[in-house]
């Protein structure tokens, strides 16, 4: 049963949700038993949900994990009203959008603009409004001409697109995502995950995922499901924990085996031992040819995609502008790349004009993974050489070098944020913000554990003697 909260502070609750199914045999498997004058048919009662209660206040952002068939989707749809509980009540405050199965709610006859209108009004929206934001609408969707053709001829990615830029756009109190925007270019879910950032500001969210990262960089709170029941219920970070316990066997295999192909491909000790200042001068992983030429070699792909979606999610540009954002490989000697692995020496070049004069000038860059979460970053105000300030004319053509090692990513999806501001580390003023100016693709498999691999210069185990 489902009902308004009538606690103002409670966004979501749930008391003994259960949801059963009942099983029968196919109609073909009824007849043939009905024939052969067997027994009576046997009737088989699933339970998807068993007896789940949680609340979720106003402004929390909930995650829900669990492997397939744990009772996720189960649990959304009823929250969302798709599907009733078989026993249990909830009750919710506010009005509730939600980005659940691929294409649900879209009639794939109509064109993206007028499924836009019919379900922007079955989210609550009055038709004034509708025709006020349907621009808003179509700008953050982004499918070009296709928003007047027959959503049966979009892709997933088009159906996601369209799908999230309506439920941003519906002003919910309650948003719910699903695992939809798993199939979400790089681009695009970097722009969702601002959007859910900014959302986590003024309203409840509810999020699905089997990412780890995603769900501990956008919640505080999270619910662990095991076989329709609450496993765990607290804080993100715990039952990720508890989740990540079940899989230790197998993560203990894979980490043997990646051992295991290292050790074969290990130079012989006088060798390494010869290269170590090489590699200390360079600040290089002393593992990193031994990686980048097996199997597991950390290949970070550089992608390209239209200038016209970098410029719809920058900011200012007035005093000054960013003109590009580029990588070269210093190792190679390679200004123009399309590839870089993990370990090698690169430089990020940063290109803009002045268009004022500019007395303290900042410069920097934000390395971000595909959920929007930080990896590392710096600025030109931390180059410490010296205590000159930098400075830029009217009109001067300015390039900011950053040279380092390119970082071990994980397997993914990254992007580079630009940046150009005024003034110092604590006060300054944004003259240029540029998300995603460089999209990365990382194909990896040879970190051990975190976000990113953190360079080595040598791992050893030793006996000591005993005194």
């Amino acid at each position: 049963m489902k009902k308004n909260c009538r606690e103002h502070d409670i966004a979501i609750r749930a008391s003994n949700l259960s949801k059963h199914y009942t099983i029968r045999e196919r109609k073909r498997e009824r007849l043939k038993r009905l024939v052969l004058n067997k027994k009576a048919e046997k009737i088989l009662r699933v339970s998807a949900l068993n007896k789940v209660s949680f609340e979720i206040s106003n402004g929390d952002a909930l995650g829900i994990i669990g492997k397939n068939g744990s009772g996720k989707s189960t649990l959304l749809q009823i929250i969302c009203g798709t599907i009733s509980a078989t026993s249990g009540e909830l009750e919710v405050n506010g009005r509730i959008a939600a980005l659940l199965e691929l294409g649900s709610g879209f009639n794939p006859e109509f064109t993206g603009r007028e499924n836009i209108e019919i379900n922007a009004i079955l989210l609550g929206m009055k038709k004034k409004e509708v025709k006020f934001k349907i621009k808003d609408i179509i700008e953050f969707a982004d499918i070009g001409i296709y928003i007047d053709q027959p959503v049966r001829t979009y892709s997933s990615g088009m159906i996601v697109r369209l799908a999230f830029a309506i439920i941003a756009h519906s002003d919910p109190d309650i948003m719910i995502i699903d695992e939809a925007l798993a199939v979400g270019d790089s681009y695009f879910t970097q722009k969702c995950m601002r959007f859910i950032q900014r959302f986590k500001k003024k309203g409840t969210l509810v999020f699905v995922s089997h990412d780890p990262n995603a769900v501990l960089s956008v919640c505080n709170k999270a619910i662990l499901l095991e076989n329709g029941e609450i496993k765990y219920n607290g804080t993100a970070k715990d039952a990720l924990e508890i989740y990540a316990n079940q899989e230790r066997i197998k993560q203990s295999e894979n980490v043997e085996e990646v051992k295991d192909v290292r050790m074969k491909q290990v130079d012989e000790e006088g060798k390494r031992q010869t290269k170590k200042e090489e590699y200390v001068r360079k600040w290089k992983d002393y593992r990193t040819e031994i990686i980048n030429t097996s199997k597991y070699k950390n290949e970070i792909e550089l992608i390209t995609h239209d200038n016209r979606e970098i410029e719809s999610e920058d900011y200012g540009g007035e005093e000054a502008c960013i003109i590009s954002t580029r990588l070269e490989n210093l190792e190679k000697r390679q200004d123009d790349i399309n590839i870089v692995l993990g370990g090698e020496l690169v430089k990020l070049n940063i290109e803009f004009i002045a268009r004022k004069r500019i007395e303290s000038l900042i410069v920097g860059f934000i390395l971000k993974d595909d959920k929007g979460l930080t990896i590392l970053g710096d600025n030109s105000f931390n180059s410490l050489i010296s205590d000159e300030e930098y400075s830029a004319s009217q009109g001067e053509l300015i390039r900011a070098e950053f040279i380092f090692t390119m970082p071990l990513l994980r397997a993914g999806h990254y992007s580079i944020t630009s940046s150009i501001a005024e003034g110092n580390m604590n006060n300054h003023n944004i003259l240029h913000w540029q998300n995603d100016s460089m999209m990365l693709e990382s194909q990896c498999t040879s970190i051990a554990a975190g976000m990113a691999g953190l360079p080595m210069q040598s791992i050893s185990i030793t006996r000591p003697r005993r005194k």
